[in-house]
């Protein structure tokens, strides 16, 4: 049986701890196409979350930030209504962005209509991440209702474009008062070792999900240009109406639970090789038969579960 590191373009060690490097190898061949037990017609899945996992930072929220930045947004009473909770301020956010809509950004970034108007989109998600995590993936997802499929197809590759050029680092936010200011990260990056197990596992027969609580659009822009196909992106999808995403959400929604209520809906078996780097991941991590894997994102509470679970837990990738 041969062994993928000793094949052309093998797994390469990278920054893998020794023991997780070992485990992946002996799981591709346990289950790939050396495994006497290989069937192409039922081939070994993996699940792998996007954000944090197979990325640095998070796309979903680069795409909310960005459209917020540059006032890409189809508003009517409508979208403040459903989209923006009242008690965080709906009637000054709305105010604010009737302030600076159809204006040149050389016109409006210096006006303090904009800097609340930003800062007051950016707490609304902030808020709602500290509170409940799976509202915050719902609202920023909910910033595409109104644009047409057209629309946020461009948008996402636009997107794209500019977070992968962009150095990975932080940028404060001005306040713009009653409105605070934020921190938040720049630009994206797809993880070195992430997109070597990609190549190894599509070698060796796997078929690879990505599983993540982004918008479904920018995250199948990203697995193309990662070699994956975009029909085995799992994210959060809104309804359409006439051609127009609406702020409903589809179910399952892929946060926590529905990570694997959608995987196992949509794929119909569990993956011998799970990756996830947060709570949110935990159920599609604990579903999986073979090897799950948790990349250490900071997430105390995944992290104790790992270890009661007795799952690998892996820091530091490089970009």
């Amino acid at each position: 049986m041969n062994d993928p590191m000793n094949e052309v373009g093998g797994l390469a060690l990278g920054a893998w701890r020794p023991e997780i490097h070992a485990a992946l190898i002996s799981l591709v061949n346990e289950h790939g196409i050396n495994s006497e037990n290989y069937d192409p017609e039922r081939p070994p899945l993996a699940a792998i979350d996007c954000d944090g996992t197979l990325i640095c930072n998070d796309i979903g929220e680069a795409m909310m930030r960005y459209m917020i930045t540059r006032r890409r947004l189809n508003t009517d009473r409508g979208f403040w209504n459903t989209v923006i909770p009242e008690r965080m301020g709906r009637d000054a956010l709305q105010a604010a962005y009737k302030a600076v809509a159809g204006r040149s950004d050389s016109e409006v970034h210096d006006t303090a209509a904009y800097r609340r108007y930003r800062a007051g989109m950016l707490n609304v998600y902030e808020n709602l991440r500290r509170t409940n995590f799976e509202h915050a993936y719902v609202f920023a997802a909910q910033l595409l209702r109104g644009l047409h499929e057209r629309t946020v197809s461009d948008l996402v590759e636009e997107v794209l474009d500019y977070e992968l050029d962009r150095p990975l680092g932080n940028e404060d936010i001005a306040s713009g008062p009653p409105f605070s200011g934020v921190s938040v990260p720049t630009g994206i990056s797809v993880f070195n070792e992430m997109i070597n197990l990609l190549q190894v596992l599509d070698a060796y027969g796997f078929e690879t999900w990505i599983v993540s609580s982004s918008n479904a659009y920018i995250v199948k822009a990203l697995a193309r240009r990662c070699g994956l196909p975009e029909e085995r992106v799992l994210g959060l999808e809104l309804q359409m109406q006439s051609g127009r995403y609406t702020d409903l959400v589809s179910d399952p929604a892929p946060i926590g639970e529905g990570k694997r209520e959608l995987f196992l809906d949509t794929v119909g078996r569990s993956p011998v090789l799970a990756i996830g780097d947060s709570i949110n991941d935990y159920e599609l991590l604990e579903n999986c038969e073979g090897l799950s894997l948790v990349i250490d994102g900071g997430d105390e509470e995944l992290a104790a579960r790992a270890e009661e679970h007795g799952w690998f837990i892996q820091s530091d990738l490089t970009v």
